[in-house]
């Protein structure tokens, strides 16, 4: 018979929670929903009322490290946060190296948490490469997450989505200072034919913040975006949601502590989906069988789908738990899933591609025809499930610029533009001829439909084909791409939106936009212009330098000092070099510069006159180069001068165009 004292060990051992002492609860049986910690375990975690105390073992190779940053919280079911109020085993911020014992044993210490609380995060701060970890609750507590309900909106995706309208993003950076590296506020955003046709500057608005770190900017939408605005540099990105006709407000806090908190206020009945956008990075859990590098070989088809499945579930019980914990409405949590199952959906679709070319000896001869895909099994595609491609609301996700729906189409099936938009073009020969296959079907959307259970051309398959024609420029007569655009409206496009978009695209892609544009009607265009009537008549090539140390070696680079030394052979191209003074306000350091450089230097002592150049083309990095024509338009792709044959080689095939042109 079991004495007594063995006997309330094993009742300790076997409860979920165990009262150690008054006041105090522990748990030690613990699991989660996701955790990025790696070599580091939670054995236990004691909540009394005077602290919250977490037991955590670190296990790794001798001399590897993990550290805890001071930001460190946990956060409850209900999003209260308890801060790390010290460490013992370890000091917070600094280095913890594994001993040669190979682990390491160690506590945190954080304020006193309820001490009913089931379920809670870890929280090291918003840095991409800190611990998260996300659910972490007693195996034998009775937490029950349900499954988070899903709803598209329909006065979000209906057609009135699609209206032509200007939104102000304003607000305001605490803390910034022009000490700062990053002085351009840019914004990622997603609009249908803007990765081809738009030019760099104009397709990724920015805009300068003021020296109280105040800014404001104006979109020009086409329908509502969910998008992220980027701050110089290595800082947080932060989300926004905005409509045609809506004034947002952002306040960012904390960008200098690496504890990035935003407040957002929003002119739209509706706001701006506040809950999501604060809690929208949801971490994608993948597996181990996904980076076998032979797994082309060793797996079937069977064995690959239902590895995804399985996947998917998972990833969508942790968006149920966010959706729960932040009560995150029907649209919201449907906008969280589809983020969530569009990286999956462009992960797999690549994996598939591999499995594809493995299973099958691909065709090697050149050109690809239609009859070499004939016959092949596409059924790893099933893939695409994953994601509903007849889903509006795809419009919405964001990390995708180019057109909506926010996917990557590049593995959405081999085969999809192999012979109707096949383009043998390269970079060293960007003129060359595509070749142009129009036929019935040609783009397989009948193997498509099949895989996707779909009647019709699922939405984001439109938005593709829609896409494409803004690739297909300079190589296409116009009378190809008014054959291509007639025969995808009747064959493909049914949404009234990709009609019209499909024919403004090609109307912009036939006027050549995509080589050059007119400089933006900003500040900074007269003092460029200022710059570029001393040399009319002549292409321009602007190198842009405001950092030193980076200069110096980007000067130095031997395609770079040979393209300076003989650049008088040029007589149809001046270089010229714009000084930012903030950066080089060392008189001595400006002066070396100039006398290091063989050709004309502009140099701006006034730093607000370089960040209005740097608003008006939308850069932020030193050794930036632009190249103006004749006219003082501006090449969408610049020369590059590190590359000094390209360099060569392209300005030449300039001269010779123009010297054709003025024949005929």
């Amino acid at each position: 018979m079991m004495n007594r004292k063995k006997f309330l060990w094993l009742m300790a051992a076997l409860l979920p929670t165990t009262l150690l002492g008054k006041g105090e609860v522990a748990y030690t049986r613990l699991q989660s929903f996701y955790s990025n910690a790696g070599m580091v375990v939670i054995d236990k975690v004691a909540l009394s009322d005077t602290a919250t105390v977490m037991y955590c073992t670190a296990k790794g190779k001798i001399n590897s490290w993990f550290q805890f940053a001071p930001s460190t919280y946990l956060s409850d079911e209900e999003d209260a946060r308890y801060p790390v109020k010290g460490a013992v085993g370890l000091t917070l911020g600094e280095k913890c190296y594994i001993p040669k014992a190979g682990q390491l044993e160690f506590r945190l210490l954080f304020e006193p948490m309820p001490e009913d609380t089931k379920i809670f995060d870890l929280i090291e701060g918003t840095d991409k490469d800190m611990f998260r970890i996300y659910g972490i609750h007693d195996a034998k507590a009775k937490v029950k997450i349900p499954e988070a309900k899903e709803e598209i909106d329909a006065e979000e995706t209906s057609e009135k989505m699609f209206r032509k309208g200007k939104a102000v993003v304003r607000g305001k950076i605490e803390g910034y200072s022009r000490d700062w590296n990053g002085a351009i506020l840019f914004f990622d955003v997603s609009f249908l034919g803007h990765g081809e046709i738009a030019p760099y500057p104009i397709s990724r608005p920015c805009t300068a913040l003021e020296p109280d770190g105040t800014f404001c900017a104006e979109l020009s939408l086409d329908h509502p975006i969910w998008a992220d605005m980027v701050f110089g540099g290595e800082n947080t990105a932060v989300p926004f949601y905005v409509r045609p006709g809506d004034t947002l407000d952002i306040t960012v806090k904390g960008i200098l502590e690496k504890n990035v908190t935003v407040d957002y206020a929003s002119s739209h009945p509706k706001g701006c989906y506040e809950d999501l956008l604060k809690h929208q990075d949801v971490p994608v859990i993948y597996y181990g069988w996904e980076r076998l590098s032979d797994y082309g070989r060793n797996l079937d088809t069977e064995y690959f789908l239902k590895n995804v499945d399985e996947s998917v579930a998972e990833n969508m019980r942790l968006c149920d738990y966010v959706a729960w914990k932040y009560k995150l409405s029907p649209w919201e949590t449907h906008l969280l899933k589809n983020r969530q199952r569009f990286e999956l959906t462009d992960r797999y679709l690549f994996m598939a591609s591999r499995l594809f070319e493995e299973k099958v000896e691909r065709p090697r001869k050149y050109p690809v025809e239609k009859e070499d895909y004939v016959g092949y099994d596409y059924s790893a595609y099933k893939v695409l499930n994953i994601l509903s491609l007849d889903d509006p609301s795809l419009s919405f996700l964001p990390y995708s610029l180019g057109y909506p729906p926010s996917i990557d189409m590049t593995y959405m099936m081999a085969f999809l533009d192999m012979y109707a938009f096949w383009d043998n073009s390269s970079e060293t020969e960007p003129l060359d001829y595509a070749k142009v296959e129009i036929e019935k079907d040609s783009l397989q959307v009948k193997t498509l439909r099949e895989l996707t259970g779909t009647e019709g051309t699922p939405w984001a398959v439109q938005a593709y084909l829609t896409q494409k024609i803004t690739g297909l420029q300079g190589e296409w007569s116009v009378g190809q791409r008014e054959r291509l655009v007639d025969f995808l409206s009747s064959s493909y496009l049914t949404y009234p939106y990709f009609k019209e978009k499909i024919e403004e695209l090609n109307r912009l892609a036939g006027g050549g936009s995509s080589w050059v544009y007119e400089m933006p009607e900003e500040k900074g265009r007269r003092e460029m212009e200022s710059i570029l009537n001393r040399y009319k008549g002549r292409y321009v090539q602007v190198v842009w330098l405001s950092d030193p140390n980076e200069d110096w070696g980007f000067c130095s680079n031997s395609s770079v000092k040979n393209i300076m030394a003989d650049h008088e052979s040029f007589p149809d191209l001046q270089i010229i070099a714009i000084l930012n003074g903030k950066a080089y306000s060392d008189d001595e350091v400006a002066d070396r510069m100039m006398r290091e450089l063989s050709f004309p230097v502009v140099y701006f002592r006034d730093g607000e006159s370089y960040l209005k150049l740097q608003e008006l083309f939308h850069f932020y990095s030193s050794g930036k180069q632009i190249t103006f024509d004749r006219n003082g338009l501006v090449f969408k792709q610049p020369l590059d001068m590190k590359n000094e044959t390209m360099f060569r080689d392209r300005f030449r095939r300039i001269l010779k165009a123009e010297k054709e042109m003025q024949r005929w």
